[in-house]
C-alpha cells in the first residue's frame, strides 16, 4: 500500500463519515446549545444514517448504480442541502426585509 492510498482512506473516511453529519448538526442544533465534542460525535452518528440510506434509496429508486463517484456526488448533495437549509431561513428574513422596506417607501402617506 503507497502513501497516496492511505491518504485517501483517511480522507475518504473523513469526508464520508463526519462532513454530511457535521453539516445537518448545525440544521438541527444552534451552535451553542451543544458543546464540540457532541457535535463531532453527531456528526458520525448522523452520517452513518445518512449516508448510507441516501445512497440506496437512490440506488433503489433512480436505479443509479453505486460507484465511487455516485458515494462523492451524494455525500457533496446532503452537505450542501444542509447549508441551503440553514442558510435559507437568513436568506428568506433578508429578503423579507427589503420587501417590506420598498412596499413601506412606495405605500407610504407623504407628510403634510
Amino acid at each position: 500500500m503507497s502513501v497516496l492510498d492511505i491518504l485517501r482512506m483517511i480522507f475518504g473516511g473523513i469526508f464520508v463519515l463526519f462532513v454530511p453529519g457535521f453539516c445537518w448538526s448545525f440544521l438541527f442544533f444552534k451552535r451553542k446549545s451543544i458543546d464540540s465534542i457532541e457535535r463531532i460525535a453527531l456528526s458520525f452518528g448522523l452520517s452513518i444514517a445518512l449516508v448510507p440510506l441516501t445512497v440506496f434509496w437512490l440506488n433503489w429508486i433512480f436505479d443509479m448504480k453505486i460507484t465511487e463517484l455516485s458515494v462523492v456526488l451524494t455525500v457533496c448533495g446532503l452537505s450542501v442541502l444542509a447549508i441551503i437549509l440553514k442558510n435559507s431561513k437568513k436568506f428568506l428574513s433578508y429578503i423579507t426585509n427589503i420587501i417590506n422596506k420598498i412596499k413601506y417607501k412606495i405605500f407610504r402617506k407623504p407628510d403634510a
